[in-house]
């Protein structure tokens, strides 16, 4: 035991709250919060809704109707964590170099796993087999809706939704100051405006888009209410709009009028809360590894899940023992994606940015 150690516990004081090096506790809390919502809501909903020749004689203990809205609660965590990240970055460039190289090596083994897993699909639903070449190519390009070609899950859409993000705030940042009050408020109010032209006046191509930027921008509000001069009514203020302006998104259901308020909220008071009762949340701290693992259980929580419940479906397991071995499969299937995939995204993005500034210094004018 280290003297500072010792002395905190002569003290009578409280440990540090363990965490792995790079993360913020409560924020893999929440992510750990949106992964649940969203894969209870896909097996308790969805499934029935998909599958009914492969439904289940019974019904669940209980039916997650609102979790849908657990991907929002993702955009708010990437607006937040993306103002924070790209502060530390170079340019824009290694902003975006750094992202990708985040985000694309598990979809793309994501993207391998769906395509085996195709035929257990077709044969446990008896359904014909959807792979499709084209399809796949433009998934892997992460461009199929923009060419209108078929998701390979219906769970990417949110995906692409973030890469556009990136894009756009990483132009941005090469031109503004975001840190700036005007020039936050000046694009959140852009993006704001846009959203309401397309839903009342004139429909743009990939303009749904705005609705969702909107929700990154409450995010990255939030981390100006903790780091910078944004006040908490000004906060309220980005948030009315941000509820006003996503009303496109409810044709799925209302929850998002009380989702993204409550989401707003739980970002204050769980940053405060970490550092107020830091004994908690070392009681907690175990439940954010669900955080971690969130973005492989993303991508393959309904390829497997799916097959899992209906492959149960046929035996005579009830519905609520099924869909604890299906999210027992599914977070298994994401801890060897994290283990074994996610963590090459620091290596990759050194490389990449290493052949970039050889590249620039080979051809830079004399």
């Amino acid at each position: 035991m280290s003297k500072a150690s010792e002395k905190n516990k002569k003290n009578g004081a409280v440990p540090a709250v363990a965490r792995p090096a790079n993360r913020i506790l409560w924020l893999d809390l929440l992510r750990g919060a949106a992964i649940v919502m969203v894969l209870l809501f896909h097996f308790t909903v969805r499934y029935p809704e998909k599958y009914p020749g492969n439904a289940f004689a019974g019904e669940p203990l209980f039916s997650f109707g609102f979790g849908w809205t657990g991907v929002h609660l993702f955009f708010m965590i990437s607006g937040f964590i993306i103002y924070h990240t790209i502060q530390n970055k170079k340019g824009p460039l290694d902003f975006l170099t750094a992202r990708l190289s985040r985000l694309m090596p598990p979809y793309w083994v994501a993207i391998a796993v769906i395509i085996a897993l195709e035929y257990a699909h077709s044969a446990v639903f008896n359904q014909p087999n959807r792979n499709a070449l084209t399809d796949t190519a433009f998934n892997l390009a992460m461009v199929p809706d923009i060419f209108h070609k078929r998701y390979l899950d219906g769970a990417f859409w949110s995906l692409y939704v973030e890469v556009k993000f990136y894009v756009l705030f990483a132009l941005l940042w090469g031109v503004i100051d975001m840190r700036k009050r005007l020039y936050f408020y000046a694009t959140f109010l852009a993006i704001f405006a846009l959203a309401a032209v397309h839903f009342f006046l004139f429909k743009f191509p990939m303009g749904h888009n705005f609705y969702y930027f909107l929700i990154f921008w409450a995010g990255i509000g939030a981390y100006k209410v903790m780091k910078e001069d944004l006040s908490i009514w000004e906060f309220l203020f980005i948030i009315i709009l941000t509820t006003a302006g996503t009303i496109g998104i409810y044709k799925d259901g209302n929850e998002l009028i009380i989702g993204i308020p409550a989401f707003s909220l739980l970002f204050l008071v769980a940053e405060r809360a970490e550092r107020a009762y830091p004994s908690l949340f070392r009681i907690l701290s175990p439940c954010a590894f669900l955080g971690r693992i969130s973005y492989s259980s993303y991508l393959l929580h309904q390829p497997v899940g799916y097959v899992v419940l209906g492959a149960l479906a046929t035996t005579a397991l009830g519905v609520n023992a099924a869909l604890v071995v299906a999210v027992a499969a599914v977070l298994l299937t994401a801890l060897l994606g994290f283990t074994f995939v996610e963590k090459l995204d620091r290596p990759i993005a050194k490389k990449i940015m290493a052949r970039i500034g050889r590249f620039e210094r080979l051809y830079r004018p004399v």
